[in-house]
This record gives structure tokens, sequence and C-alpha cells, in this order.
């Protein structure tokens, strides 16, 4: 398999259009792109900089936006390609203390996903969008530090106590969705939301039912 790596700002567009450029130019047209570099920081709504917020808008965001258009127009082209946006629950169906900003780009995507879907349904460019609970990533782990700095460990284990399938994913997991939703074999899905998050949006509460 044939590998190429540019390294950009992807608030920058010109970054994204250079690095599809390069992708068309080794393997001759571009089927996938994949929306996926995010932020998270965390701080009480009350003491949240302007400069927070607008890195999160640069990099959730803008980020995505310009990926977005920067991989459509050759898809135009070809009149063939699938984005995959790397959305959250967080946001749309769940929010933490402290997770204002993350929470509002991340919500974003998903209208703009939807947005994208229909707009170009009808030219076989595919856009959906993955909403993750928690995998065990450098950021989970940043922001568990930020959580709790002494014991950075204790809220990861808090996690996956209260994941019905009581982990947290595990990033090879996400990928296989990012590559499902941009295979042949999502052909019909369009503006679709998948959720993975070992159920962790599924109960009602903690300390009701049987179990």
């Amino acid at each position: 398999m044939d590998i190429i790596s540019y390294i950009g700002d992807v608030s920058r567009l010109e970054d994204l259009e250079a690095a599809v450029s390069q992708t068309i130019q080794a393997f001759g047209h571009l089927d996938i792109a994949c929306c996926n570099a995010g932020i998270c920081k965390l701080a009480p709504f009350e003491e949240m900089t302007d400069q927070i917020r607008d890195q999160h808008i640069n990099v959730n965001i803008k980020g995505v936006w310009n990926t977005c258009q920067a991989t459509i127009k050759p898809m135009l082209k070809q009149r063939a390609g699938a984005i995959v946006i790397a959305s959250s629950v967080t946001g749309d169906l769940v929010a933490d203390a402290g997770e204002a900003a993350y929470a509002m780009t991340k919500a974003a995507l998903v209208g703009l996903t939807k947005a994208l879907a229909v707009e170009y349904a009808d030219r076989n460019i595919r856009v959906n969008c993955s909403q993750l609970g928690y995998a065990r990533t450098p950021m989970v782990e940043k922001m568990a530090l930020e959580s709790n700095p002494e014991h950075p460990e204790v809220p990861i284990q808090d996690i996956a106590a209260a994941v019905p399938m009581k982990r947290l994913a595990k990033p090879q997991e996400v990928g296989e969705l990012f590559a499902f939703l941009g295979s042949d074999e999502s052909s019909y899905l369009t503006g679709s939301q998948i959720v993975i998050d070992g159920g962790s949006t599924l109960p009602e509460t903690i300390s009701m039912g049987t179990n």
C-alpha cells in the first residue's frame, strides 16, 4: 500500500487544497475524505476566553469546512466520493461541564453533514458523520488530566464504569466505522449520524433499574 503524508493547518484552506492536490497527483483521484481533526479544552464557561473559543471554531468547524471544500471540488469532477465527518455525542446528544466550546462546535458538524448530504446527493457524493463517545486517545487522556491532575486515571475509570460496555472505545474501532462510511458497503447512507459510544447515551439514569 502506498502512503503519502502532508503536514498542514486545517484552519487554512490553502493547506487542504495543497494536500488534495498532492493526493491526486500521487493516486490520480480522490475517493474518500475523513474530517477528523479536533481539539477540546476544558474551562468553566464564565472563564472561557475568546482565544479558547476561537481555537475550537478554527479547528473543529473551519477545519472540517475547509476539508470539505477542498475535497468536494475534485469529487464533483469525478461525480463520486464519500466524506466522513467526525462529530461527537457531545453537543448534539449530551454534554459535560466545561465543554461549551467543544459541544458547540461538534454540534455544528451535524448540521453541516446534513446540509452537504442533501446538496450533493444527486451528484453521487455521500456525507455522513460519526458521533463518538469516549475513546482512549491522547485528547481524552489530556482531558482526564485537566479534570483530575493528581489522578488522571480516575476520570477515565469513571467514564468506563458508566458505559454499558464498561470500557472506552479503541481507536481502531472508530477507524473501522470511518472505513465503512467511506466504502461502497455504505453506498445508500448519506446524511446519517452514526453513534459509536458503547451504549453510553442509552441509560436514562445510573441508579434505577434491575442491574
